[in-house]
């Protein structure tokens, strides 16, 4: 009996075929999607800055939270430094003081979240939507708070 050599042969899968269109396709796509979002950008050589934030900076410190006395400094800041009466305050550091010992300096941290409880609590008038920062340091007076308050249109 002769015997007859059958060659097996060997077909790559599906996948593996398809897998070049696939990465052609996909590139092809990104490509259509850069080219028509790089084609629409505006043009805002003559528009005003109106998301700009102001140069200048207030600081304020306080032994005692009293909403009325914060809202008055802060519109006096405004009027003084001519800016426009929408001003509001985006961004408010409040650093509360305490003493060097360091089992205490957890007090300032308490004084300072305080502080910004109650401020968004009352809602004291230019602090809707304010980002608060809350730290502690030795160098601000035990149970006083140091406000840096940065402004914008």
């Amino acid at each position: 009996m002769a015997r007859r050599r059958v060659e097996i042969e060997e077909r790559e899968d599906a996948a593996t075929e398809q897998g070049g269109w696939l990465f052609a396709d996909s590139f092809l796509a990104l490509m259509i999607i850069f080219l028509a979002t790089i084609s629409f950008v505006p043009d805002v050589k003559n528009v005003a800055d109106t998301t700009g934030q102001y140069s200048e900076s207030l600081s304020l410190a306080y032994s005692t939270y009293d909403p009325a006395a914060i809202q008055s400094d802060l519109n006096k800041f405004i009027s003084d430094k001519a800016l426009p009466g929408s001003s509001r305050v985006v961004f408010a550091r409040i650093i509360g003081g305490a003493p060097e010992n360091s089992q205490k300096q957890d007090n300032g941290y308490l004084l300072a979240l305080k502080y910004s409880i109650q401020l968004q609590r009352d809602e004291v008038n230019r602090f809707k939507d304010t980002r608060f920062d809350l730290s502690s340091s030795s160098m601000v007076q035990d149970g006083t708070v140091v406000m840096v308050l940065t402004l914008s249109p």
